[in-house]
């Protein structure tokens, strides 16, 4: 067939002398490392997969029963309330001499009520709070909670006067007094 040095045979051996025996025994060494690690790590996320799928079923089994916990709570409540609703409409018929300072119609609309009004829940953000510049440092103490200061949050506009001095004649002294 061919002769002994045939052109093709010339050129195959010409590229297997080009080629180095050990580089090619290394990069089969390192494909062999690689996908010693690629197994490792394909079985680690399988695991790490089956594990979050069991505990994502364990999860939504717990929402599940707070939600329906929730909701049975809440049709507890709304039975409760239209108890109480009832009641208060026995009473508000049997006694209105008790009931004859609240307006009526609050008696039939406390459903509809917030027990928390808007302005408590609102909560306005100052120069201080929108920079972040507040200062948290412990020996800094709220006038309110100072040995030296009234706590006159409670205290209405108008009220009365307690031992001969309004609360306004307080106020007026507590400003003298950081002047």
């Amino acid at each position: 067939m061919d002769p002994p040095d045939s052109a093709s045979r010339v050129f195959c051996s010409r590229i297997l002398s080009m080629v180095n025996a050990d580089d090619v025994s290394a990069i089969i060494l390192a494909q062999k490392n690689m996908l010693d690690r690629f197994e490792k790590t394909n079985e680690m996320l399988l695991n790490f997969n089956n594990l979050s799928s069991a505990r994502l079923q364990q999860m939504n089994e717990r929402f599940l029963h707070h939600t329906r916990t929730l909701v049975k709570m809440k049709r507890n409540l709304d039975s409760i309330f239209r108890r109480i609703r009832t009641l208060k409409g026995k009473l508000a018929r049997q006694h209105p001499e008790a009931f004859s300072h609240i307006p009526e119609a609050s008696l039939l609309e406390d459903e509809d009520e917030d027990p928390i009004p808007p302005s408590t829940t609102t909560t306005i953000a100052t120069s201080e709070q929108s920079t972040g510049s507040c200062d948290t440092s412990p020996d800094t103490v709220s006038p309110s909670l100072s040995p030296g200061f009234k706590d006159l949050s409670h205290i209405r506009p108008g009220s009365p006067a307690i031992n001969g001095r309004s609360h306004t004649d307080d106020e007026e002294i507590l400003s003298l007094r950081a002047c």
